[in-house]
């Protein structure tokens, strides 16, 4: 790794599969808003290493949020069986 948006994209694709894998043991977890991280986090990282560097912090710190905003989906209720 050669610069801080390599660590940052690498750390939040982590996050994104790591998660992903998580719910998938679960329930079966929509797959597009894993593949926005994921393609955010290179596209920040090409960004920043092209010397576009408020665009790359721009477009990790979006991937990060995404990242929160599908890690505090609440799991599905089972249903209670009728009695």
């Amino acid at each position: 790794m050669t610069s801080i948006f390599d660590l940052g994209a690498v750390s939040l694709f982590i996050g994104a599969v790591g998660l992903f894998l998580y719910r998938l043991k679960f329930e079966d977890p929509r797959l597009m808003p894993y593949l926005v991280i994921i393609a955010t986090c290179a596209l920040g990282n090409w960004a920043g290493n092209s010397g576009a560097a408020l665009a790359g912090i721009a477009l990790l710190s979006a991937a990060a949020f995404l990242l929160m905003h599908v890690a505090s989906e609440p799991f599905p209720q089972e249903e209670e069986p009728a009695e």
